[in-house]
């Protein structure tokens, strides 16, 4: 490992990779990124991999659009298998509020570039056979959503900034930063200290730890995060084209084929956090015990959405700890107080965002600014 760089990331999950490789697509040499574990081990590995395209607003939106296109490039332009599933989706209007933020998203769709139509309840079992519209007044077609297996996507983005000249450090964890008299900041690691001109936070569910390295704290709070995995489900596996990803918002869940089985991932709202003391070092790719209990209407209304799921078993549970801020928004932006100290992290859907955010937080630090207005999602919001 070098002991100088020009910029060090910290955390090796998809918001951290994805600033390396998009620091490299614009010129930047001299990057190193330093991965306590294996690249995606913490909360990336083990993520679903939703990747919608209707989000609250037009940043955000632009963030997502740009992700949904990378994605589906990554492989061919890289070589790395990402497995990149353009399944698009379909939103679901139970109230006539529903269907008016349809029309507000759809005003956004038409000036940032994505797909949207908004369709009725016809349409929809012409769409996806599968679903029960009881209830449902209208659906947002989202025509460029996809999935996508995060581990493929971070190795493909990895491999992507190793070809245009970046480094990556492994299995070398970062034991402390130091500001130096010279502005510059000493980054010591179990295999030795790297000066660095810039540092940037990405360190997932340990970028609170990371912060206090350099006293400044943020509310970046683990939470628990269920989905399980049916078995094969045999009106799926009869046919040749997988059905769109569906969110019921009564559920506050998503539900998209997986395999030939159904993957279902409701955001309860009585969530669990996890280590507010601060994760463990050693926790890498582990996951979490399961607590169905506080799923269990989530799930119902799942199967009463496709009544499918009733009839099949489980295959696989996952829970496991991902990142949240008090407004939902990732941390993207300088470090108030610092000089050349950066955040990139406290996604609650990384995989989503962490395209954009890797692309549009490269902008902002080589060139001091981004095509899009990064307000919302800087650190100071929460100054500490």
């Amino acid at each position: 490992m070098n002991n100088q760089a020009r910029i060090v990331i910290v955390g090796g999950g998809i918001m951290g990779v994805s600033l390396l490789y998009h620091l490299a697509e614009e010129g930047c040499k001299d990057i190193l990124l330093i991965e306590k574990g294996e690249l995606t081990s913490g909360s990336t590995w083990h993520a679903a991999g939703q990747c919608p395209s209707m989000v609250g607003n037009y940043n955000l939106a632009k963030i997502h659009n740009y992700g949904n296109w990378l994605y589906s490039r990554l492989e061919e332009i890289t070589g790395q298998y990402v497995s990149w599933h353009p399944s698009g989706g379909i939103r679901l209007a139970l109230t006539q509020d529903d269907l008016d933020w349809f029309h507000y998203m759809k005003g956004i769709a038409n000036n940032v570039g994505f797909r949207m139509e908004i369709i009725d309840t016809e349409k929809i079992k012409e769409i996806n056979p599968f679903i029960d519209t009881e209830g449902v007044i209208a659906g947002a077609w989202t025509l460029d959503d996809g999935h996508a297996d995060p581990a493929g996507l971070t190795n493909a983005m990895a491999r992507g900034a190793k070809n245009m000249g970046a480094s990556i450090e492994r299995h070398n964890r970062v034991l402390d930063i130091k500001p130096m008299a010279s502005g510059e900041w000493q980054v010591i690691t179990e295999k030795g200290n790297v000066i660095a001109e810039t540092v940037v936070n990405a360190a997932g569910c340990y970028a609170r730890r990371i912060a206090q390295m350099v006293d400044r704290d943020y509310p970046i709070v683990n939470v628990q995060h269920h989905y399980i995995v049916t078995d094969v489900i045999e009106e799926f596996a009869q046919r040749d084209e997988e059905i769109q990803v569906i969110r019921d918002p009564r559920a506050s869940s998503y539900l998209r084929q997986e395999g030939k089985g159904l993957l279902i991932g409701p955001y309860e709202n009585d969530v669990a956090a996890w280590a507010l003391d601060g994760m463990d070092w050693k926790f890498d790719m582990e996951l979490l015990e399961p607590e169905l209990d506080r799923i269990e209407k989530h799930l119902e209304i799942g199967m009463n959405r496709i009544p499918q799921f009733k009839d099949v078993g489980i295959k696989k549970i996952i829970c496991g700890p991902i990142t949240h801020t008090p407004d939902d928004n990732f941390l993207a932006g300088p470090a108030p107080g610092l000089k050349n100290f950066w955040m990139a992290c406290a996604a609650s859907i990384g995989i989503a965002q962490g395209g954009g955010v890797g692309k549009y937080l490269a902008q902002w630090i080589v060139y001091g600014d981004s095509e899009i207005n990064m307000l919302e999602f800087e650190p100071r919001r929460y100054m500490s």
